[in-house]
């Protein structure tokens, strides 16, 4: 299959290339955009159904050259403008001027998604709700990494779970990361391992915006998008342009017992270039980024690791034709973190050491290449990401808790997409596609000579899936019905009953009624699974009272599967001088044998284990997203998004060792959180943005020491820090505070002609220091007792200088 697919890339780019060198025809267009009567500079000026485009430049002029002769549909479309387009009959050696006179659309409710349906679409045809996150969002809620631009969006929550690494993880609609697709441009190879610690790698100027489908998206993109799905869409070159960000933070200022901030400084760099004849642009973008450990209550043991961070990223692209297109992106993430106590020692000259270092590649090549005048597309795609990591999870000195990580991740893939002016009842388009995805993970144990002890996981995963769906249209009623089915196979080599294989049929259904075009009834059903493999993201191994606590499956672990069901009405409305746009999302995801961590004591000292088991009956999701935005000026914008949910198990579950340790809550799981943020921008030099972040109160598991379990001086040193209060004795399910916290940013532009700019800013986060004020302390602490704000009062100043803001 992978043969057949690369030789069909070949030969037609080949044929392509030829076609493309014939003579230039001189056919071109020449025009300028405006709205409101002001030019509108760099916005996208297209060929519908070709991949020829360019921009305006700082002007608000464009033009298009050496087109095809006869009739063209020309497209302007851009974030913040309603798309237009007019039709134009092209002539050899001509050149016709156009000009276009465009809409605002503020709300962005018009704005071009990919993740929908595999195929553009406009965001509010779309049958499902499709939230965007763009670039000016991400910072103006002062988001230096996606993990932080993520918690502005109903329904999405990431959250901090270990003080000694930061392992980070994002709950989207009440259910834990593994539930949610990380895409990168829309492919499936942001393995679980990349995950655990990689949204805080991605830097937010390395993305175009992010898009987010709440819900089950699992018959377009796999098994593991039960909760929903991100896709992270990458910048591509449009223009000539650079940037430089500069920016560091002061962490800590007035904390109650740290004299000394820890210090955070980033840059950010950006540049893209294109040839004169649009056919062949380049983009690039690094992030360099070092942070200090922060410890929050003097103890000596971090709650916020020390972080040295690299990325680089390119995005390149050539057309060989007017109807084709081969891009290229690729990505190293270079990282370091360590947290714990010493940490100027090695780590296993400490009492507490959490200490990674990742290296992570990923590549995509793309080949587009509309077939006919219909807009018929095919798309064919290879990707493939490698994690190389080392690590040190270890207590007490323990010479044997280094770990060597491989991980590989690749994906193949080709879909067609075709319309139709009328199937059946109403105007369609089709897209029919398979993919392969495989993924390698090899986790060895190894001594502080650095030589391998002990292999504990080599598992080989393949998924080979095939997905139709079909789209119909229509003034009152869009319908979208999709089927996908995956076969996949599981071995590892280290676990007798690590072998299994199933054959899944999952499939998705929405539907759109047009009330009228401002108000709009969703509804849909989608079936995910989660097959019984060893998930990268138990390679994250937890420190609990100086002790290594592991995650492992059951011998007998089987398929999870779920149903999940979302209604939503959205409206637009202008009230009064303002323009608004609500939406109300309710969600019920039922899971049938569903993955749960099983508290599995190993001795008879306290040392345990998590053990992946199915629970003994299903679980459930429900709850509902509010969103509202608003315009309430010109200079002033609003957007407020909230959250009320349930997320139980329908039985009891275990999550320590006590009788009464038993829940049916899933655990870290506030029924109720929510996010605010105000803009405003009272003239073209100042701009000013307010935060808020809420997250209500859940429950937490903190595990303590039981005396009886030691003896001479250990049993004095657990004593002392049970008498001291650094520790609790046996364990307790905590029902934790909740939280509020605030953010604010000011910049100002100093404008240098029409493209360039630079920008001061400043900005404090979490101004109020909401932290949580009941952390353990010392060696024995547990260091999954975490739920409070990712990081304390943080104060951070920047400059900007470049044109590509």
């Amino acid at each position: 299959m992978k043969k057949i697919i690369l030789l069909t890339i070949f030969i037609v780019s080949v044929n392509l290339i030829t076609r493309a060198q014939k003579k230039t025809t001189d056919a071109n267009v020449i025009g300028d955009v405006q709205c409101d009567g002001e030019h509108v500079p760099f916005i996208n000026v297209t060929i519908d159904g070709t991949t020829i485009g360019t921009t305006t430049d700082g002007t608000g002029h464009y033009q298009l050259i050496n087109l095809p002769v006869g009739e063209l549909t020309i497209r302007v479309s851009g974030m913040g403008y309603k798309s237009t387009s007019k039709t134009v009959t092209t002539e050899l050696d001509k050149t016709i001027e156009i000009k276009f006179d465009i809409e605002k659309d503020v709300l962005n409710i018009e704005s071009v998604v990919v993740t929908a349906d595999r195929n553009q679409t406009n965001r509010a045809e779309a049958p499902v709700v499709v939230t965007s996150i763009s670039p000016d969002l991400m910072a103006n809620t002062q988001s230096v990494n996606i993990a932080e631009g993520l918690d502005f969006t109903p329904g999405l929550r990431t959250e901090t779970n270990c003080q000694n690494c930061g392992f980070t993880q994002l709950r989207m609609n009440g259910m834990e990361g593994p539930y949610t697709q990380i895409l990168m441009n829309s492919r499936p190879v942001f393995s679980g391992l990349a995950g655990v610690y990689g949204l805080e790698l991605i830097p937010t100027n390395m993305v175009e915006r992010l898009e987010v489908v709440r819900g089950g998206g699992s018959a377009l993109f796999g098994g593991n998008a039960i909760a929903g799905t991100v896709n992270i869409i990458t910048k591509e070159p449009a223009r000539n342009s650079f940037n430089i960000d500069g920016r560091i933070g002061a962490i800590g200022i007035g904390g109650e017992e740290v004299s000394t901030p820890a210090l955070d400084g980033q840059l950010n760099l950006n540049a893209s270039v294109i040839t004169d004849d649009r056919k062949t642009g380049g983009y690039i973008y690094s992030m360099l980024r070092n942070r200090d450990s922060y410890d929050a209550n003097g103890d000596g043991y971090s709650e916020m690791v020390k972080l040295e961070n690299t990325t680089f990223g390119f995005n390149v692209f050539h057309k060989p034709g007017s109807k084709s297109k081969i891009s290229l992106d690729g990505y190293r993430i270079s990282e370091f973190r360590r947290g714990g106590n010493k940490l100027a020692y090695l780590p296993h000259e400490a009492d507490i050491a959490e200490q990674l270092d990742h290296l992570i590649t990923g590549a995509n090549l793309s080949f587009d290449l509309f077939t006919n005048g219909s807009y018929d597309k095919i798309t064919t795609y290879a990707s493939a990401q490698r994690v190389s990591r080392g690590s040190y999870y270890g207590a007490q000195r323990d010479l044997d808790a280094y770990g060597d990580t491989k991980n590989l991740t690749s994906s193949l893939g080709a879909h067609y997409n075709f319309h139709s002016d009328m199937f059946l009842f109403a105007p369609s388009t089709t897209i029919i596609g398979i993919d392969n995805t495989n993924d390698y993970l090899h986790d060895v144990k190894l001594g502080a000579n650095g030589d391998a002890n002990t292999t504990l996981i080599k598992q080989y995963v393949n998924t080979l899936g095939s997905f139709v769906q079909h789209d119909w249209k229509s003034e009152k009623v869009n319908v979208s019905l999709g089927l996908r089915y995956d076969y996949y196979w599981i071995k590892d080599k280290e676990s007798e009953g690590g072998h299994s294989s199933n054959g899944v049929l999952v499939p998705r259904a929405g539907i759109m009624y047009k009330f009228t075009p401002e108000l709009r009834f969703r509804v849909g059903y989608a079936k995910g699974y989660r097959a019984p493999q060893v998930f990268n993201e138990d390679l994250h191994i937890e420190l609990v009272n100086a002790t290594r606590v592991e995650t492992f499956n059951s011998d007998d672990l089987k398929q999870e599967t779920s149903n999940a069901f979302t209604a939503s009405i959205n409206s637009v409305a202008s009230i009064g001088n303002t323009l608004n746009d609500f939406l109300i999302e309710g969600f019920y995801t039922h899971l049938k044998d569903p993955f749960s961590n099983e508290y599995y004591p190993l001795d008879d000292e306290g040392n345990f284990a998590y053990m992946r088991v199915n629970a003994d009956d299903g679980a459930y999701v429900t709850g509902v997203n509010i969103e509202w935005k608003s315009f309430l000026t010109d200079e002033i914008e609003t957007q407020i998004g909230f959250t009320l949910q349930t997320s139980k198990y329908e039985s009891v579950q275990a999550w320590g060792d006590e009788e009464t340790s038993v829940s049916k809550d899933f655990m870290r799981t506030p029924n109720q959180y929510g996010y605010a943020t105000f803009t405003w921008k009272p003239t073209h030099h100042f701009n000013t943005s307010l935060s808020l972040n809420y997250t209500g109160s859940m429950y937490v598991p903190h595990f303590g020491l039981n005396p009886d379990d030691y003896e001479g001086d250990e049993l004095t040193a657990v004593q002392e820090a049970i008498d001291n209060g650094d520790i609790i004795e046996g364990e307790a399910l905590k029902k934790a505070d909740g939280f509020i916290v605030a953010d604010l940013l000011f910049s100002y532009d100093i404008h240098f002609g029409e493209e360039t700019e630079m920008q001061f800013y400043a900005g404090v986060k979490n101004i109020f220091n909401q932290i949580q004020n009941d952390y353990d302390k010392g060696m024995y602490r547990d260091a999954g007792y975490i739920y409070g704000p990712s990081s304390p009062r943080t104060i951070n100043f920047g400059i900007k200088f470049g044109n590509i803001f």
